[in-house]
C-alpha cells in the first residue's frame, strides 16, 4: 500500500511529505523521492522569488512617487531622478526602465496596498475620490480602504490574487494595456488560463480582448468566479 503523502508548509511554500519510517524502500524510490522533494522546493523558491519581486518595485514604486510629490530637493533632479538614481543606487536589475515600470505599477494597482497590514498610501492617485473600496485583511482593526479614481476601479483583481497568481513580467505586459476594463479581463484571463508571458503578450498583440467582444457585462460576469 502506498504511503499517505501529506504536504510540509511553511510561508506559502509546500514540500511532499511521506512518513517511510515503517516501510521499506528500494533505491528507485529513494531517487524518485529526492527528485520529487527538490522539485518541489525549487518550485516554491521560484513563487517566493516571483512574490518577493512585485511587492519589490510595487514599494519602489510608491517611494519614487512619493519623493516626486514630497521629497525635499526633488526640483534638483526633476526628469533626470530615474537615471541619477540608477546611478546611485548601483543594484543589478535596478535599472531606469525598472523603476519607470515600478512607478506605473504603484499608480495604476493602489488595491496592492492591502497586502502591508499598515496603510501607506497616501498619494493623490489613492485619495481622489469616487469609489471606496474596502480591502479586507486578516485582522479587521487594520481594514484599509482604497478610493479609486474611477468607475472602473470597480473591476478589481485584488492585490493578493495578484501577488500570488502573476509574476511580475505578467502584470508589466498587462500594464501596457491602457484600458482598464482591458487589464481586468487579461488578468482574470491569465490567471484562468495560467498563461505564460508570451502567451499573454500574443493574447494583447492580437487584440483578445475586442475579439471577444467583450462588454462591460461580460466582464462583470468574469467577477463572479473566485479568484
Amino acid at each position: 500500500m502506498a504511503n499517505e503523502v501529506k504536504r510540509y508548509l511553511h510561508d506559502g511554500m509546500k514540500l511532499p511529505f511521506e512518513d517511510w519510517s515503517k516501510t521499506l524502500h528500494s533505491f528507485n524510490d529513494l531517487a524518485s523521492i529526492v527528485q520529487t522533494t527538490h522539485d518541489a522546493a525549487q518550485s516554491s523558491a521560484v513563487k517566493a522569488i516571483n512574490r518577493m519581486q512585485t511587492m519589490r518595485n510595487w514599494l519602489i514604486g510608491y517611494y519614487i512617487v512619493e519623493f516626486e510629490q514630497h521629497g525635499k530637493d526633488r526640483a534638483e533632479y526633476g526628469t533626470q531622478l530615474l537615471k541619477k538614481l540608477e546611478e546611485r543606487v548601483d543594484r543589478k536589475g535596478l535599472t531606469r526602465n525598472t523603476f519607470q515600470s515600478s512607478r506605473n505599477f504603484y499608480r495604476m494597482y493602489p488595491q496592492m496596498i492591502e497586502n502591508f497590514k499598515n496603510r501607506i498610501c497616501t498619494t493623490v492617485s489613492c485619495k481622489s475620490t469616487e469609489d471606496i473600496i474596502s480591502l479586507p485583511s486578516e485582522d479587521t482593526s487594520m481594514r484599509t480602504d482604497i478610493i479609486c479614481t474611477t468607475a472602473s476601479c470597480k473591476f478589481l483583481t485584488s492585490g493578493e490574487t495578484l501577488v500570488s497568481k502573476l509574476s511580475f513580467s505578467h502584470i508589466n505586459e498587462i500594464m501596457k494595456v491602457d484600458d482598464p476594463l482591458a487589464r481586468y479581463f487579461y488578468e482574470q484571463e491569465c490567471i484562468k488560463c495560467t498563461w505564460s508571458v508570451r502567451e499573454l503578450r500574443h493574447q494583447i498583440s492580437t487584440n483578445l480582448y475586442i475579439r471577444a467582444g467583450i462588454s462591460v457585462c461580460a466582464v462583470r460576469s468574469l467577477s463572479r468566479f473566485p479568484q
